[in-house]
Formats: C-alpha cells, structure tokens, sequence
C-alpha cells in the first residue's frame, strides 16, 4: 500500500545498535511494519527511548511500488536487515550519528545530562564552562562526554529533553550575563544556590512526574 501523507500516524519504535530505542510517527502500512521491525508504542514508554533529534537516527529502507517508492526506518537488528533486503527493499549502509567528541584543543567540549536514562549531549563553548565553573557544572549534573560515550550520546532529541536552569552572573560583560544550560533530571530539586529552573523537563505521556 503506498504512502499518504494524509493518512494517520501512529507511533512505533525500531531498535538501534546502540541498545537504544527510537520513536518516530510513520504512516506505512501494518505489512511494511511487520517488514522493518516497527514496534507500536505502548502507553509506557520504554526505558531508553527517545523520540525526534539529530543524532542517533536508524538505517533507511526503501522499497520501489507501482506508486513510486517507499520509505521509513528500519530496526538494525541483522535478521530486520536480512529479511527486508530479501522482500526488496533497498537499506542505508549506516545509522546517522554525529561526529566524534572534539579533542583536547578544541573551542567547544562536548557534554551531556541524563533525563529518562538518555545521555542528552550538546557542545558548549570552552569559555562558558570556565565562567559557570567544572564545580558547578557537575552540581547541576553535567558530564563531560568522552570517546567512550560516543556511542550512547543523544542529540537534540525532542522526548526527554531536560530541563533548562539560568543564573545571572554580575561578574559578565556589560554589568552581567545571565548563564542558560540543561540541567539533569535527578539535579532539577538541588540546584546550585543562584540557579533557578527555567523551563521544565519534556518527557513521554505516561512517565513519572520525577
């Protein structure tokens, strides 16, 4: 059955090599599921799923009808693979996955908060983390990411996405600056004296409110 742009989504998930899971709204029929490995959401949410983002996102397949071609995520599971490329379809080489952690030298430092068990990472400038201080930065949660969690690390994801705290440092440019960052889930009740939250945490309908 072809794709209509018109036609309901529902929501369903595919397995990344990772061991993470991705969400997404897709429209294809209950035969191109079954083909690709789509899971439909349950009202709980599974551990270690999140939804939207840059970065990680699943292998393509696309699969060429009389109605033109086809297309939506696939599990990365290699019998999913095996078996969708044996009923026609055509699969990316790789998953989506940003770029390495910068090295040592760099302008910016890749770092991270965890919210619903994810690894939500960003890039931050170098001179923004020697004005909110490596104490600090860790009080309200943040890792400084490593190779070892290039793997795992989650960009710009829309479901969790963490709460945001602000604090106004007197000692900025211009009588001051008022400092922004992501703050993480477990952090959100004991934020350093000055900080405040200042947007809340987004998670999945259904999860717990801590």
């Amino acid at each position: 059955m072809p794709l209509n742009k018109y036609d309901n989504r529902t929501l369903v998930s595919v397995p990344l090599s990772n061991g993470l899971i991705y969400v997404f709204p897709t429209n294809v029929d209950t035969v191109a599921r079954t083909a690709l490995g789509h899971t439909v959401v349950p009202a709980t949410v599974p551990a270690s799923a999140f939804q939207g983002g840059d970065s990680p996102k699943p292998r393509r397949a696309r699969i060429l009808t009389a109605d033109g071609w086809n297309s939506s995520f696939v599990a990365s599971t290699p019998a999913t693979i095996a078996a969708a490329k044996t009923a026609g379809y055509q699969i990316s080489k790789h998953e989506k996955r940003q770029g390495r952690v910068p090295t040592s030298g760099s302008r910016a430092t890749t770092v991270y908060v965890t919210v619903r068990g994810i690894k939500y990472a960003w890039n931050i400038p170098n001179e923004t983390i020697t004005t909110i201080t490596q104490a600090t930065l860790t009080a309200l949660g943040i890792e400084i990411a490593t190779a070892a969690d290039e793997a795992t690390l989650v960009w710009g994801a829309s479901i969790p996405k963490p709460a945001k705290a602000t604090f106004f440092s007197a000692a900025g440019p211009s009588g001051g600056d008022n400092l922004s960052t992501f703050v993480g889930q477990a952090q959100e009740d004991t934020l350093p004296t000055g900080w405040r939250l200042k947007s809340p945490r987004i998670m999945f309908p259904g999860d717990p409110a801590v």
